[in-house]
């Protein structure tokens, strides 16, 4: 019966994700403003037919938020980031018109992600306490949820940019979460997020060296504060939010 459930969830992830990918080959072309709006409509259009049109607006919308920060804290340390693109049942991405200098300047951009994601996590939470909406709720802890998840520190995620300012050697901790998360949801895109850290764990030992990862004690300091602050943040929000839905 376990493998059957397993196998039934394979399927409709690999679905999902050749819908991404398709998706992400069309888009590429696009640019600006009207990629954005695009592919925020397609991904609306399935998340609407998956979870129901209330909660797939609410999710694009903290989607939005969080990649907004991204732009916002690329802007702050003086590069330009285009508009989110999204992915139907992936995310959405961004890209930079530069590289950063060095991992401090990295760890700034991906920080402001998840600082809107929470944010909107605890403005999703404020409205709930204030109206009684179940959906407000859901939209907090989902939003929790995914933040926190993109804080675990292996690659691609905003977790592995922030860790590489602290030290690269969390990575090691994200590859081990991440791979407990597969074993624990057999979920296909966290496979693949899990062979991409063991990628980056190979191919860090020989860039650790370089000036990139350079930084003063003090710099380290600052991304560890935001860091574990934002995670202190969202674990206790989630645990909060999770304890209302039952």
């Amino acid at each position: 019966m376990n493998s059957w459930r397993v196998i039934n969830l394979g399927r409709r992830v690999l679905r999902r994700a050749g819908i991404g990918i398709i998706g992400l080959f069309a888009l590429v072309q696009m640019g600006g403003a009207f990629s954005t709006a695009v592919s925020m409509l397609v991904s609306l259009a399935f998340y609407a037919l998956a979870f129901g049109s209330r909660f797939a607006l609410g999710f694009i919308f903290l989607l939005l938020v969080h990649e907004l920060g991204h732009v916002a804290a690329s802007r702050i340390v003086g590069l330009r980031a285009s508009g989110p693109t999204f992915i139907p049942f992936i995310g959405a991405v961004i890209s930079l018109n530069r590289a950063p200098i060095n991992a401090k300047m990295t760890a700034n951009i991906a920080i402001g992600g998840p600082a809107a994601g929470t944010l909107s996590a605890l403005g999703c939470l404020a409205l709930y306490l204030w109206s009684d909406s179940t959906l407000m709720l859901v939209l907090a802890y989902t939003s929790c949820l995914l933040n926190l998840f993109n804080l675990i520190p292996c690659a691609p995620l905003d977790g592995e940019r922030i860790a590489a300012a602290i030290s690269p050697r969390l990575w090691w901790i994200g590859s081990f979460v991440i791979g407990i998360v597969f074993l624990y949801t057999y979920n296909i895109l966290v496979f693949i997020i899990f062979l991409f850290s063991l990628f980056e764990l190979w191919r860090g030992d020989d860039q650790q060296a370089s000036s990139y990862y350079r930084l003063t004690a003090t710099q380290r300091l600052n991304v560890a504060w935001w860091y574990f602050g934002l995670l202190s943040v969202l674990g206790v929000t989630t645990l909060y939010t999770m304890d209302l839905l039952k």
